[in-house]
């Protein structure tokens, strides 16, 4: 598959905006011309949905497709692909022109929100341990991000940080975190947010439990319910516990690990619980972010942060 996948320039991007019609986007038209179509038929995906894996040309040609999550079967499309190309004349593989580069600031604007001074943490999430489901579904896990701004991160803080020192972090924050990162996207994208009169529970503490010079040691403690009642309840409940460095001379945290522990139940729009509503035991599991282009990728719900 990575020797495949080098003979190609790789992308990838959510599909519920570039595949809708209402979006008149440069990126977004030209995926219209292929998005959709399949040249492997799919039972996973139908035509019409973008959603799958594309082998296509810089002009928007279509070579080959697939919606398959086997491997196999992505590389056979993958090869299709590159015989494909090698047919077609040099007049059908490229735009009549070059893009406008600064076009893309239209549609990547939360891109641009990003806190490089702030706290970026990758977050993911998996049910625990079970046995009542299918084989194949016992490990599935997915991963969002959740963004604070550098003052939002100080604010995790007591203002005085000496040993023992604790502090609320404020609930408008804490709320983010439930609202927004605390969902049940363990199979699928969940577009059900939880609007802020769901929100039952919203703490989080932190200790300052040692020092080592500019390093201080952080003890974080608290827990969530978020419950949208009937009838399209869902809702999930938990516990949080985690440590972190912050370092005070940079202004900045140097290490950050949060677990949330508890039952969810219902199902959101998408994300494939129709058969699991539970209620069943969910973990989530945040940590500091990296810096490479894949940990930039903004927080699924990174519009409703009122930035």
């Amino acid at each position: 598959m990575q020797k495949l996948a080098a003979e190609y320039v790789p992308a990838a991007d959510a599909s519920d905006r570039i595949q809708s019609k209402s979006s008149k986007d440069e990126d977004a038209l030209l995926f219209q011309q292929f998005g959709g179509q399949r040249t492997v038929p799919s039972t996973r995906a139908c035509n019409g949905l973008g959603q799958g894996q594309y082998a296509v040309t810089p002009s928007g040609e279509l070579l080959a497709s697939s919606a398959s999550a086997d491997p196999k079967e992505v590389a056979a499309m993958l090869r299709d692909g590159l015989a494909q190309w090698a047919k077609l004349p040099n007049e059908k593989r490229l735009l009549a022109k070059a893009p406008d580069p600064a076009a893309s600031g239209a549609w990547r604007k939360y891109e641009m929100l990003y806190p490089a001074d702030g706290l970026v943490l990758r977050s993911v999430c998996r049910d625990l341990p079970r046995t009542d489901v299918p084989p194949h579904l016992r490990d599935a896990w997915n991963q969002d991000f959740a963004w604070f701004r550098k003052m939002e991160a100080g604010s995790f803080l007591p203002a005085d940080p000496a040993i023992g020192a604790k502090h609320e972090v404020p609930r408008l924050l804490v709320e983010r975190l439930a609202r927004f990162s605390l969902t049940d996207n363990v199979r699928a994208l969940n577009y059900n947010y939880f609007s802020t009169d769901a929100v039952e529970k919203a703490r989080l503490t932190t200790t300052v439990s040692g020092r080592d010079g500019d390093l201080l040691s952080i003890r974080l403690e608290g827990e969530t319910r978020c419950a949208k009642p009937d009838p399209d309840g869902y809702g999930y409940e938990a516990k949080l516990l985690g440590k972190a460095t912050y370092d005070v001379k940079a202004g900045r945290f140097m290490a950050f690990e949060l677990i949330a522990v508890g039952p969810r139940w219902g199902k959101g729009n998408c994300n494939l619980r129709h058969d699991d509503p539970g209620p069943a035991p969910m973990g989530v599991v945040f940590e500091l972010a990296g810096d490479s282009p894949i940990d930039r990728i903004p927080p699924t719900h990174v519009g409703r942060y009122q930035w």
